[in-house]
């Protein structure tokens, strides 16, 4: 589809069978913490008979989740009435928060926990889910919320998880890891990471010689000794537990435990210490978008494709397969995420980490522009104080010292350059959620309604064609979008060439240089 077309679309409403990922961190996933409440009007699942699902009708659906809806929310009511008699109660406070919570009532939730914690400044599930519904989610959840909530679970987790939500993480894990193995071959060595009562265990049985697992919640990992299919079982955070055992796991596998972590990273390098060149890393996710984590109102994290793909190459991970799944259901809704193969090998972004002299400071150094400060400040003012958007991207890659700022006003940054190089440098300084190398036009032109802001601190990316430069900024502007770019020229032909191409002109304005700071909105 050339430019024209994809304008006449755009203007005709047309979407270009895009769909414009969403920028906020919150998902439309319940989560296993939401099955403390009870799984009312949840139907048990029967297990299928045949790998090819049974027809869904939507209106039945639609009804069943309405009339669950109802029952939750009469729940609700008659708990707050004896909230009202009792607010003190830590136990209706639990209940009503989470039940809020699955009834996506964030603002009420959020104002429930914080109840609970100005009644027990440590509790340890109100401070995490505090910290997620107010926007500030940690790195990772919280070790002792996550040991609680498993232990008050361990006792119904098999029944709940595979019997009533058709739960398929460890079938899921085990065909990757015997696909990565390769026929008839096994692992000598593996661990299980968060093994919980040890679902995993059977499905990993002639794919491993010796297994061990590890776990937070005591309760499950007592579950887990019961089947007797693990040689060594280990209460403890996964993290620490690997770092007792470097390169001595041919094999690490999890099943729904990465959910419970944000940022990978640490994760990753752990377990790559922990294998030897060629070991395996299998495991499955929540699905997440773009290039980061988003933690979802249940308190889980989801992750994006790109967001794993980036970290297993840091890491020293080479992806052998990376395969969009059914997880289970929840409230007879599918839960969808992702099961990955990964091989510990090299790969140019894990030896640039390792082998790099370059600084932090130099490489920023590199990445800027005369203006750079000046555009930073102009999106400040056209954002406003205490307001953010979700995609900004930084058009070739000068915006690298005011990423920090840009952060404060945006949850994702991207950059694209048709320097490859100054594409790599900025990938290593790990300021930017995704880095491109393509022609700034191009790159636009193939993401109609992404941005809700666009930065262009060099007056170099408009090129030779202001009007096909123009004309690409709006396909890629969001509704409400803006655009801030530094130019050279005639100020009145740049805005006449903006407003030409449906760009609304707010202003330009002169710089000391002579240049002109150009602002226009979708």
């Amino acid at each position: 589809m050339n430019r024209k077309s994809r304008r006449a679309q755009k203007k005709a409403g047309g979407d270009g069978g895009l769909v414009r990922r969403s920028p906020t961190g919150f998902a439309g996933v319940t989560a296993i913490s939401d099955m403390l409440l009870g799984l009312g009007g949840v139907r048990k699942v029967a297990p299928a008979e045949a790998p090819v699902a049974a027809a869904v009708d939507p209106v039945h659906s639609a009804l069943a989740q309405l009339r669950l809806g109802e029952t939750l929310a009469t729940r609700l009511e008659r708990l707050q009435a004896s909230l009202a008699a009792a607010p003190h109660s830590d136990l209706l406070l639990h209940q009503v928060a989470r039940l809020q919570v699955r009834l996506d009532r964030r603002a009420d939730a959020l104002i429930t926990y914080r109840r609970m914690l100005a009644l027990d400044p440590g509790h340890a599930e109100a401070r995490h889910m505090v910290a997620v519904l107010a926007g500030e989610a940690p790195e990772k959840a919280n070790e002792a919320y996550v040991a609680a909530l498993f232990d008050a679970f361990a006792d119904s987790f098999d029944e709940k998880l595979v019997g009533w939500l058709d739960y398929r993480a460890p079938q899921q894990v085990a065909a990757a890891v015997r696909t990565a193995l390769g026929e008839g071959k096994v692992a000598a060595r593996a661990i299980d990471l968060g093994c919980g009562t040890g679902l995993l265990a059977p499905e990993l049985h002639g794919l491993v010689k010796h297994l061990d697992g590890v776990d937070l919640s005591p309760k499950m990992v007592e579950k887990a000794r019961a089947r007797k299919l693990y040689d060594t079982l280990t209460v403890g955070e996964i993290v620490a537990e690997l770092g007792k055992h470097p390169a001595g796991y041919d094999l690490v596998a999890a099943a729904d435990v990465l959910s419970y972590f944000g940022d990978l990273r640490g994760l990753f390098e752990a377990v790559r210490a922990a294998l030897p060149d060629d070991g395996l890393f299998v495991a499955t996710v929540e699905k997440g978008v773009g290039a980061r984590y988003q933690a979802g109102k249940s308190g889980r994290y989801q992750h994006g494709e790109a967001y794993l793909r980036k970290r297993a190459a840091e890491a020293g991970f080479v992806v052998l397969s990376l395969d969009e799944i059914e997880l289970r259901k929840e409230e007879n809704r599918p839960v969808t995420g992702y099961v990955f193969a990964l091989r510990a090998q090299e790969t140019p972004e894990s030896q640039s980490a390792k082998l790099s002299v370059t600084s932090l400071d130099d490489l920023v150094a590199g990445l800027t522009a005369p203006h750079a400060a000046a555009v930073a400040a102009t999106a400040r003012r056209m954002i406003g104080k205490d307001f953010s958007i979700g995609w900004a991207i930084d058009l070739g890659g000068n915006l690298a010292s005011q990423a920090a700022e840009l952060r404060q006003l945006a949850q994702h940054l991207d950059m694209v350059s048709e320097d490859a190089s100054r594409s790599r440098r900025a990938f290593e300084t790990g300021l930017y959620d995704d880095c491109d190398s393509d022609t700034v036009i191009a790159f636009l032109e193939n993401r109609p309604d992404h941005y809700d802001l666009i930065l262009a601190a060099d007056p170099a990316v408009v090129q030779d064609d202001p009007a096909a430069f123009f004309s690409a900024v709006k396909i890629a502007l969001a509704l409400a979008g803006v655009f801030i770019g530094v130019f050279t020229g005639d100020a009145e032909a740049l805005g006449a060439a903006a407003k030409a191409e449906g760009l609304f002109l707010l202003a330009t304005e002169p710089l000391p240089d002579g240049s002109v700071c150009l602002i226009a909105e979708s």
